[in-house]
């Protein structure tokens, strides 16, 4: 059995290293390219391979096939963080845990609220000057007049009723454009997320505009069925 676990934790090192060497060869091309459009996909790209590579740290150290999701949003905090451009000050904020989470579900779980984060933090709030293209899912509306003023804030809620799974980002900025559905939307980043959702996660997510009585800005609410342990 020890053997065994070592084995695991090694398979988790070595694509732990791999996804890390892609995302360094993403970054280097990216670098390379003079297209803004596809420096802004590979950049897109780099990160989202850097999410999946976070799971795989994590379950390099344990053998056991559940991860502590808080470990993981922290890392992702800090890497939309690292990645705001916008003249406007961004806070990122967390509350409540998942608790343990199967890995099946930690890896599209990830990625999912990776994609969230940096759509807030890229398209949320004031539009960016900035062409290194580290984008996430497409924008989502205009800035406000004097944003720039104010700190934005983006909150990532996470609860486990036992049953299910909640995860809701919120954040204050300028809302959605009238007539949004997510369901309708062509962008890769929501293509993207609402595939992971529905199809892998077998949840739901709902992405609505936030009245001014509320804070205004945009809340997106995802709910996945707990999964037993295999």
């Amino acid at each position: 059995l020890l053997s065994k676990d070592a084995a695991i934790r090694e398979v988790h090192h070595r694509v732990k290293n791999n996804l890390q060497t892609i995302s360094s060869l993403l970054s280097l091309q990216a670098r390379r390219v003079d297209d803004r459009a596809a420096r802004v996909a590979l950049r897109e790209a780099e990160r989202r391979v850097r999410s999946i590579a976070l799971v795989h740290e994590i379950l390099s150290r344990d053998p056991t096939e559940q991860v502590p999701f808080a470990e993981i949003v922290v890392s992702l905090v800090q890497m939309a963080e690292d990645s705001v451009v916008s003249a406007q000050p961004i806070v990122i904020s967390t509350s409540g845990d998942l608790g343990d989470v199967t890995a099946d579900v930690a890896t599209p779980l990830a990625v999912t609220v990776a994609e969230l984060l940096q759509n807030a933090v890229e398209h949320g709030f004031e539009p960016h000057a900035a062409d290194d293209g580290s984008g996430g899912a497409d924008g989502t509306g205009a800035a406000r007049d004097g944003a720039s003023a104010r700190v934005g804030h983006v909150v990532v809620t996470m609860a486990n009723t036992g049953t299910e799974l909640t995860v809701a980002v919120q954040d204050d900025g300028v809302g959605l454009p009238e007539g949004f559905d997510i369901e309708k939307s062509t962008s890769l980043g929501l293509s993207i997320v609402r595939d992971l959702v529905e199809s892998q996660l077998e949840g739901d997510i709902g992405m609505v505009s936030l009245p001014e009585s509320e804070g205004g800005g945009t809340r997106v609410l995802i709910s996945v069925p707990v999964r037993a342990p295999r």
